[in-house]
């Protein structure tokens, strides 16, 4: 079966004929709705994933428990991949896990497999979903969600940092979106009052992990290798520091923030522009009293010497090794991946719209912010790899303690890329 990559037509256009027809030869076919083992060993099966996508969840699990007989209890998973080895790295090492299913992050899934504490999956989950996705990507998957060839996890989130603008304001000065790094920091200037707390852009940089992420953003622009330290990484890093100390119109303070606090500034009507992941855009919905669509307009990333670009990667769905109830879990993770569920969820949250075939064909003719964006960065070559490295949660710590440094003055950025150099060679050693 020959499946398309990514391109506007793909996203946009004929979505049903073009991706699910590449798909399934021609002409979209659901494979009939589908239909759980019923599983009696146990009675209960625990799902972990972040409470913003519990609702969604649970729209979609009454059927599941009537086929199955299980109850799903879902319970309130981290939020970052360092998270994740936190929260369930000891408790898996000891063969002795709390949840049945849970949805992990690229930074902390890759050490998982290797480890051995995940169950594989190509006996349970079939063709069929695989054949779901778009060929594009089949690198990632590959990368990070398989290990020696063998797969461990099902991707649920197509996360690419989305540039979302106050069009509102921009109108209002009669400015359009900056497109580049200089007009960024020039339409920011226009933008920013220090003094009370307004901002040209921001971020949540907070350590462990998501300093590291805008780091990586900013060097998919440079066209740096952000664990190499090269020379994109120090070009992307100086962009940083002069946002903050020079042009001064990113706050010192989202060295502290996370995404809750980042969100909650932009909704406070302090930053003119942002990027941030696609779950923003539900998010920003929910708060009904603040939101109009002006407030939150997608536009492409502001391009840097490398041009307009955002890595992506994402969030998906594994099954531990010890796992309390595995007949349950391989049922529930089967379920909730399978082309007929798929498009449910994605409709419930935006953090679940991937360019998989039933989910583009469940969406065409709509009207959906998410879905074009996914169309429009496509078309203008935006995506770009996740770096990868295969330590790659100590790998983003070193990337995160040395840009720190520099970005607090702690150390210069000629001693930061060699020190980050020498770190980055020895846990490859």
């Amino acid at each position: 079966m020959s499946r398309k990559g990514f391109s506007r037509r793909t996203f946009l256009k004929g979505t049903g004929a073009v991706v699910a027809g590449a798909t399934l030869g021609g002409k979209f076919q659901t494979q009939g709705i589908f239909a759980p083992n019923v599983v009696r060993a146990q009675d209960e099966v625990v799902m972990a994933v972040q409470d913003f996508a519990h609702d969604a969840i649970k729209a979609v699990l009454p059927d599941f428990e009537a086929a199955t007989g299980l109850k799903v209890t879902l319970e309130s998973g981290p939020v970052s991949g360092n998270d994740m080895l936190t929260k369930y790295a000891a408790a898996f090492a000891a063969n002795n896990s709390p949840v049945d299913v849970l949805s992990d992050a690229d930074d902390d899934g890759p050490i998982f497999y290797r480890a051995g504490y995940m169950m594989p999956l190509d006996d349970v989950i079939p063709q069929e979903t695989w054949d779901d996705f778009p060929e594009s990507f089949d690198s990632q998957i590959e990368l990070f969600h398989s290990f020696d060839g063998v797969r461990y996890r099902v991707p649920h989130e197509f996360a690419i940092g989305y540039f979302f603008t106050r069009n509102d304001w921009l109108t209002e000065k009669d400015v359009t979106a900056p497109t580049t790094w200089d007009e960024m920091v020039e339409i920011g200037k226009m933008f920013t009052d220090a003094e009370n707390g307004v901002w040209g852009t921001t971020d949540g940089l907070v350590k462990p992990a998501l300093l590291y992420v805008y780091v990586a953003y900013l060097c998919s622009q440079t066209g740096g290798d952000v664990f190499a330290f090269d020379e994109g990484t120090a070009e992307a890093l100086q962009f940083l520091y002069d946002m903050i100390h020079t042009h001064q119109i990113f706050p010192e303070t989202a060295l502290n923030d996370d995404y809750t606090k980042q969100n909650e500034l932009y909704m406070a009507d302090k930053v003119a522009f942002m990027r941030q992941w696609p779950f923003f855009r539900d998010v920003a919905k929910g708060n009904e009293e603040w939101y109009t669509p002006e407030k939150i307009k997608i536009e492409l990333p502001p391009a840097g010497p490398a041009g307009s670009k955002a890595w992506w990667g994402g969030w998906g769905w594994s099954v531990p090794k010890s796992a309390p109830n595995p007949d349950g879990a391989k049922e529930l993770i089967k379920f909730i991946t399978s082309n007929e569920v798929v498009p449910t969820l994605a409709k419930g949250q935006s953090w679940f719209i991937m360019p998989r075939a039933s989910i583009l064909a469940a969406f065409e003719g709509t009207d959906d912010s998410i879905v074009e964006a996914m169309g429009v960065y496509a078309e203008a070559g935006v995506p770009a790899a996740r770096p990868f490295h295969p330590k790659v949660a100590e790998a983003q710590t070193i990337v995160d303690d040395m840009a720190s440094l520099f970005l607090t003055k702690q150390a210069s950025l000629s001693d930061v890329l060699k020190q980050g150099q020498e770190l980055i060679k020895a846990l490859d050693e």
